[in-house]
């Protein structure tokens, strides 16, 4: 872990790489996104694909169309597997592909998905990594088995597909919410428009490095689990962090579909949930069989499930609420748990980070920079 001193250095925006510097990477694989850094002509940036893997269709057919979809054939373990950002058209049924087990991070398709990133970044030039962050959930972080897995796992010379090879020199493993935390002084401005509307006892920043004087809750509500870290004077305190399972987006979709398919008198099989997912986010009906079905009247149903998670939070607190200066929620759908938050908390301020769904690995990206400057 950063010791307080180094992580205030983490926060400050780094400059693109000089042609001599390291290559530093980073990967974030939540259950829903993968998220990863890759080079480009302004120096480094964000993209993003889906959390699927589908053994690889080698059939003529998968060729025709008007264009190439925008997916790799990854190597794991003998076999080949799709993934990229067009890999929903190989999807058969919502749930194929997919693995939000709590050994998700050992899996087989969690070696696709990382292999997949590692492809995309040697399709932009960059075939040798001298230092490549790892993100893990909060629980799985906390495992040392698992991070020592990961680093073994990662580093080396590695297939990903094509002939190709991507050559890892050394891997760091950064707990996922701590990439947020990172990433915060980036955002100074909008970090003190939330202090000053909040009104509580907590005074607007006059720089990144008075967040190292804070009990700072960062909040990262993902696919399948709700992570929280309480970190204070930039270092992590272990017992009032931690992760809850089946806390996430997962859940609010399962939950919904439960209750539609209670509505109209039938079955909802695991084909439903991206179509709700999808229709959830942008708050417009779900069209099944041919019927539109307006979701907001389940509004109470999302809702008990997030504060329910937000509950399990609170109490894996251990009372440490009493203290936290400030919350930041990173993730691909934090705007309902901020709401919640809120309610909870009125006197906190409870900032949702821009661009949320990125916050973690931008942050791994300091960091690695960070680490790789000294």
């Amino acid at each position: 872990m950063p010791t307080p001193s180094a992580s205030s250095k983490l926060r400050q925006v780094t400059a693109p790489h000089a042609p001599s510097s390291p290559v530093v990477r980073a990967i974030d694989v939540g259950f829903g996104l993968v998220k990863l850094t890759v080079n480009d002509d302004d120096g480094v940036n964000i993209i993003h694909f889906p959390s699927m893997a589908i053994p690889a269709d080698a059939s003529a057919v998968r060729s025709l169309g008007t264009r190439r979809r925008d997916t790799y054939d990854v190597p794991v373990n003998g076999a080949l597997f799709e993934v990229g950002r067009d890999v929903g058209l190989a999807q058969a049924g919502g749930s194929f592909g997919r693995d939000v087990t709590d050994e998700f991070y050992r899996g087989t398709i969690y070696e696709a998905l990382t292999k997949g990133a590692l492809r995309y970044m040697a399709d932009a030039g960059d075939t040798r990594i001298d230092l490549l962050v790892l993100g893990l959930p909060v629980n799985q972080y906390n495992d040392a088995n698992r991070r020592d897995f990961l680093r073994a796992h990662y580093e080396g010379e590695l297939d990903v597909g094509d002939g190709k090879k991507v050559t890892v020199a050394k891997v760091i493993v950064q707990a996922q919410p701590m990439g947020g935390y990172a990433a915060i002084g980036e955002e100074l401005d909008e970090l003190n428009a939330v202090i000053t509307q909040t009104g509580g006892a907590l005074e607007p920043l006059e720089s990144a490095d008075d967040l190292d004087d804070l009990s700072v809750l960062m909040v990262d509500p993902g696919e399948h689990t709700l992570d929280w870290l309480l970190i204070q004077q930039g270092s992590i305190n272990p017992r009032a962090s931690g992760a809850a399972s089946d806390a996430g987006r997962h859940r609010v979709v399962r939950a919904v579909q439960e209750s539609l398919a209670a509505d109209v008198g039938r079955p909802l099989g695991p084909a439903v949930m991206p179509r709700i997912n999808e229709a959830l986010r942008a708050g417009k009906p779900v069209k099944l069989s041919g019927t539109a079905h307006a979701l907001d009247r389940f509004e109470p149903v999302v809702m008990s499930v997030v504060e329910d998670s937000i509950n399990r939070m609170v109490d894996g607190l251990r009372d440490a609420h009493e203290i936290i200066d400030l919350v930041v929620l990173v993730g691909g759908h934090p705007e309902r748990y901020r709401d919640v938050l809120q309610k909870r908390f009125p006197a906190i301020p409870v900032f949702v980070m821009p661009e949320p769904m990125a916050a973690n690995v931008r942050g791994f990206q300091m960091i690695g920079e960070a680490l790789a400057e000294s």
